[in-house]
């Protein structure tokens, strides 16, 4: 029984690898992000253009990673969607985050900058300048202050 286990992880870890040995990272243009990544980074990056920008094909997946001269990456979905942004230690554009959670942090958190947001389909996890990092669900709500 326990060789038959013993087999049986080998075989998932190796399938597990051997699909993420597939994965492709290829550096592509602005131009060749879905549109959704494109009309985000008109809206909140007025005027800067991107340094990198790398479209990571694995098996059943895709994303895209954009990195600016300052510093800040922003991360895609397949459909052009962001998923993340991350300002590096810096503030990220005011733009780009919900009202109710800017709202949240300028009342309880006055002498801070967000400096990255993490949009899942849990809700949201915001770093502050403080290196607090704070949880909120997906109508932005306040959830608690993860540890």
């Amino acid at each position: 029984m326990k060789t038959k286990l013993n087999l049986a992880t080998c075989l998932i870890a190796g399938l597990a690898f051997g699909l993420s040995a597939n994965a492709q990272k290829t550096v592509i243009t602005k131009n060749a992000l879905p549109a959704n990544a494109q009309t985000f980074l008109k809206t909140h990056f007025p005027g800067q253009e991107p340094v990198n920008i790398i479209e990571d094909k694995e098996t059943f997946s895709k994303d895209y990673k954009v990195q600016f001269t300052n510093y800040i990456e922003i991360e895609f979905d397949g459909k052009g969607n962001w998923e993340e942004v991350d300002g590096n230690h810096q503030a990220i554009p005011s733009s780009i985050i919900p009202k109710k959670i800017a709202s949240y942090v300028t009342t309880n958190f006055a002498n801070t900058i967000i400096t990255k947001i993490d949009k899942g389909t849990w809700g949201y996890e915001v770093n502050l300048s403080n290196g607090l990092e704070l949880e909120f669900n997906s109508k932005g709500n306040f959830i608690r202050i993860d540890n």
